[in-house]
């Protein structure tokens, strides 16, 4: 598997970090999509930005480091308050978190703790249950297997599900399903080797899993929790995200640079979009039918950018530079704004206004 398999990656990043930090200006709002804010997230060398979720309840966004470059050996998620982009005090998790996940009805905050970076660091098999209100882990999950690597959650149906990856080392081969109301597993669902990112669409309570250097997509009926199909795209994935109407799905094809848009109805590719090198995060924007895609091009001084697509006309109507490795992101619903991690040596997110 590609990503899945850390030990090389952290290795050749390691040679990078000594690399200088580049952050880009924050540039005023206009009717094209622009970057409003870049929030720093500090000086403690544990504090990157991999992946990101937004809590609509609180208005804070929770960010976690992955196994980037500065964030190995992680126990540490930061919070920023959106209303002013400021970060606040971090919470204390488990070793490494990688995924993470809101719920916006329980004002819960889920985080999967993928573990050491390589064979001689210790394995994880845990998940942080934080409470919104507090920011305090209140719970602390175990599963079976190594590696707990994406999470996401279904508000109306109170399931949680994690890919359980492996980690650096193993082959993982199962989603754990957690019962959100008890923070305890429900059992575990069978898929091919090395399920990366999952993302569950409640209206049609489907849940959709990538696989580690794989060309295959799992689709989990929620109501079952039995794998109900699988399909390929003409490429490793990474990022889901879905329509309004549930007929569209949308992946980042990251071998090809392409956005793969899916007909959910038949899970076959009705088009693929160009966009930028190595596409990881996808969110879609409903209140605009905008589909916003993160290129983290090469990981190394280069800026990346976000690939703003018009969801109807299927082009791309406008490209946004951000900060250097940017992944997996998450929309602000009531305010309008993307929030972008940047990883390698930004550390930052960007927070990206589109008036359309």
């Amino acid at each position: 598997m590609s990503e899945p398999q850390f030990a090389t990656k952290v290795a050749v990043a390691a040679s990078l970090l000594l690399l200088a930090v580049s952050v880009p200006a924050p540039t005023l709002a206009s009717d094209a999509p622009a970057v409003v804010a870049t929030i720093g997230l500090g000086p403690n060398p544990e504090a990157t930005a991999f992946a990101l979720a937004i809590n609509p309840r609180t208005n804070k966004t929770y960010v976690t480091p992955g196994l980037e470059p500065l964030g190995c050996e992680s126990h540490i998620v930061s919070v920023i308050d959106n209303a002013t982009n400021t970060v606040l005090a971090p919470i204390t998790t488990g070793l490494s978190p990688f995924g993470v996940a809101v719920n916006p009805k329980t004002n819960k905050i889920y985080v999967a703790n993928i573990g050491g970076a390589t064979c001689t660091e210790a394995p994880s098999n845990t998940i942080s249950v934080i409470d919104g209100s507090t920011d305090a882990v209140v719970k602390t999950i175990t599963v079976d297997g190594v590696g707990p690597a994406f999470v996401a959650a279904n508000p109306k149906t109170n399931k949680i599900y994690v890919t359980i990856s492996g980690g650096c080392c193993l082959d993982g081969h199962t989603v754990a399903v957690i019962d959100g109301s008890t923070d305890t597993v429900l059992g575990y669902v069978e898929v091919d080797l090395n399920p990366f990112v999952v993302a569950v669409n409640p209206r049609t309570n489907l849940v959709y899993v990538t696989h580690g250097g794989l060309d295959k997509i799992t689709v989990i009926d929620g109501s079952t929790d039995a794998v109900r199909a699988t399909f390929s795209i003409g490429s490793e994935a990474r990022g889901i995200a879905f329509d309004s109407s549930g007929k569209f799905v949308f992946i980042a094809a990251r071998n090809i640079n392409a956005l793969a848009v899916v007909d959910a109805s038949t899970n076959t590719v009705a088009q693929t979009i160009a966009v930028g090198l190595r596409p990881h995060g996808v969110a879609f924007n409903p209140s605009n039918g905008r589909i916003y895609v993160t290129n983290r091009g090469r990981c190394n001084s280069t800026p990346g950018t976000v690939s703003v697509i018009d969801s109807q006309t299927r082009t791309i109507v406008a490209t946004v530079q951000v900060g250097t490795c940017p992944r997996f992101l998450d929309l602000n619903p009531d305010a309008g704004l993307l929030y972008v991690p940047n990883a390698f040596s930004d550390r930052s997110v960007s927070v990206l206004l589109d008036q359309q």
